[in-house]
């Protein structure tokens, strides 16, 4: 395995160039992930006492949140064509904005769920599809390294954005936190627009960085769906993200179960973030060392051992020797996915082959729910620990064994 084999050589793109698109995209990508996601459940604390709602109205938001991220997957991959990755990343600044000022003038679920499926729309827009297919563009076989420290720093919003919200909410009041973002992502935006430039046609780039139109083989998405990488890859990350979100809405119960406290529970859970955070960071450069494919099974498989570790974590260091098995496997299995349809089938159509990974992962918002459905027959969460570890683990060997597919179909360029 070697590097991303997208764009042109390094030298033929202005250093200053490309390090203003990866701030850019960073800068929204972090943004996207500290104001969204993992904020959201700071402010409905306090907006939904203020205007009445109960925990099952304030509770279904996150899930129109999730619902509009995954369903308006494909837009990222149409934007990226029609618009490049800078009017991508724009218009996703822009739709945050307009859902952030929404959120700020909410007085019914109604208006409020309206800005939670303008602010999924804007996290598509913004995201990593559109910011993948520009950095690719740009860092041609530097890319994965450059997409790993891409990932850690959204990673890291996700992180550093419920401290923050925090301090403005209790500062100044929801309202005014809503406002706040309005204008940061407006600011946002303008950066982007003046900041980031896209590098140019990216499948081209790779013709040229061969010497032959014909040494890389040309694949569109409908050629790549059905191919047996790209369901492996899809599966990964749907088992991957489902264990993720389940780990994030349960973990704490069920180590209180356990006998842990709630404090320790939380402890652990901020273990295996910060870790698969890390590990994002370091797996670009480990994709250019090591072929994606090995990492992907290496992070299944240290993801199942996680979640059996937790299916009977009684004490602290099978706990947080579990969060931090899950947390690398879950940095290391991310990345690899992120990685390797841009490995296998070119830089354009990888970023939007990844769009319909992400419309697919939506599936993962039904994890908590089962898990909750178990917990309620079994009286606990462990057998669903177990069932995931076993899907990761049968998952791992063939990811681990996977290859690039051969040549493309036949009449591949044709159809394009």
């Amino acid at each position: 395995m070697t590097a991303l084999p997208v764009a042109r050589a390094r030298s033929a793109f202005p250093a200053a160039g490309r390090w203003s698109a990866f701030g850019g995209a960073s800068l929204i990508f972090f943004f996207l992930n500290a104001a969204t996601f993992t904020s959201l459940g700071v402010v409905l604390f306090t907006m939904g006492a203020d205007l009445h709602w109960s925990m099952t109205q304030a509770g279904l938001s996150f899930t129109v949140l999730g619902l509009a991220c995954g369903l308006s997957s494909p837009l990222g991959a149409i934007a990226m064509v029609r618009l490049g990755g800078r009017g991508a990343l724009c218009a996703g600044a822009a739709m945050l904005a307009a859902g952030f000022l929404l959120a700020s003038l909410s007085q019914s679920l109604f208006l409020f769920f309206a800005a939670m499926i303008l602010l999924g729309i804007g996290y598509t827009l913004g995201g990593n599809v559109p910011g993948v297919y520009l950095l690719a563009g740009w860092f041609g076989r530097g890319a994965s390294r450059t997409i790993g420290y891409y990932l850690m720093l959204g990673a890291f919003g996700a992180a550093c954005g419920p401290p923050v919200v925090v301090a403005i909410v209790h500062a100044v009041g929801w309202r005014a936190h809503w406002r706040i973002m309005t204008a940061a992502a407006a600011l946002i935006g303008l950066v982007c627009l003046l900041a980031v430039r896209d590098a140019g046609p990216p499948e081209q780039d790779v013709r040229e960085a061969v010497g032959s139109p014909a040494a890389q083989p040309v694949w569109t998405p409908r050629q790549a769906v059905p191919t047996p990488q790209f369901l492996l890859v899809c599966a990964a990350m749907i088992a991957t993200m489902t264990s993720v979100t389940t780990n994030s809405s349960v973990l704490v119960a069920h180590l209180v179960r356990l006998g842990a406290s709630e404090t320790t529970g939380a402890l652990v859970l901020s273990a295996g973030a910060i870790t698969a955070t890390l590990i994002k960071g370091a797996s670009g450069r480990l994709c250019e060392l090591v072929r994606p494919s090995v990492l992907l099974g290496a992070g299944l498989a240290l993801q199942a051992v996680g979640c059996a570790l937790l299916a009977g974590a009684h004490g602290p260091l099978q706990q947080f020797a579990s969060a931090l098995s899950f947390g690398a496997g879950w940095g290391l299995a991310f990345v690899s996915c992120t990685i390797l349809p841009l490995d296998y089938f070119g830089a354009e159509t990888g970023a939007r082959v990844l769009a319909v990974v992400a419309l697919l992962t939506t599936f993962a918002a039904a994890g908590p729910l089962a898990a909750g459905m178990v917990a309620d027959r079994t009286g606990g969460f462990a057998p669903i620990y177990q069932v995931y570890a076993a899907v990761l683990a049968l998952l791992a060997v063939p990811c681990a064994l996977m290859r690039a597919p051969r040549t493309a179909p036949a009449q591949a360029v044709a159809a394009r």
